[in-house]
């Protein structure tokens, strides 16, 4: 059984592109016409943002078509930059992570208890891609625990190198792991998948994936039952 969530992201990004590509070529058609037009002021601004249109309807349509899949194997995130595997065994929920204070985070958070079983699907080039990408998460965590500014240093910090259940973990596996280990203790999660990626709303996807975790966890066999619908 598979179930497949297209990223909120990625869509609408060939008709963004199509539309932009066509008014710029039509303003370059105007402007060969009409030279004069060029002492206008606010042309370069329009060329500018249809080719920053454009940009952003390629980056779209770049997107994985399907960004998350629950499969017999566990959660699968697609990223442009590769996919990582969170094995149903390796985690204990899934959850919207809560900011100290109120206040819900965009994203799903997973509670992973099997670090080497995650890392072991984590491919290098994705690993610095998130790195880069979610650092925001652990800057707001910090800032919501430690308004006083009394927060470890260190967390900021990437060490790269690391041991996990007799197991060495060395460059960018073990700075992803040491920022698994600061999010659990600020966020109550190790991993996070962005509510954009969804289809469907952060809550009602949490409880599809820990439906899905529990039906899996029953199975004598090993093979995950349909979750219950939603």
């Amino acid at each position: 059984m598979r179930y497949l969530y297209r990223s909120r992201s990625g869509q609408g990004g060939g008709a963004l592109m199509l539309s932009s590509a066509i008014v710029l070529i039509l303003l370059v058609l105007l402007l060969a016409i009409s030279p004069d037009l060029t002492s206008m002021q606010g042309w370069v601004v329009l060329f500018l943002l249809l080719l920053l249109a454009i940009f952003v309807g390629y980056s779209k349509i770049t997107e994985p078509y399907y960004a998350v899949e629950l499969n017999t194997q566990g959660v699968c995130y697609h990223h442009r930059r590769g996919s990582w595997l969170l094995p149903w065994q390796a985690f204990a929920f899934a959850s919207v992570p809560q900011l100290a204070g109120g206040g819900e985070l965009s994203y799903v958070g997973f509670k992973v208890t099997n670090y080497p079983g995650f890392l072991q699907h984590l491919p290098l080039r994705l690993a610095v891609k998130l790195l880069t990408e979610q650092r925001h998460l652990l800057i707001v965590a910090l800032r919501r625990n430690c308004p006083d500014g009394t927060c470890p240093s260190e967390m900021l910090l990437e060490s790269t190198d690391l041991h996990i259940d007799n197991i060495r973990y060395h460059g960018v596996l073990a700075m992803f792991a040491h920022r698994m280990r600061h999010l659990s203790g600020l966020l109550g999660a190790e991993l996070f998948i962005p509510a954009d990626s969804l289809a469907i709303t952060p809550a009602e996807f949490c409880r599809m994936v820990n439906q899905s975790r529990l039906n899996y966890i029953s199975t004598r066999d090993g093979l995950m039952t349909p979750p219950t619908q939603l």
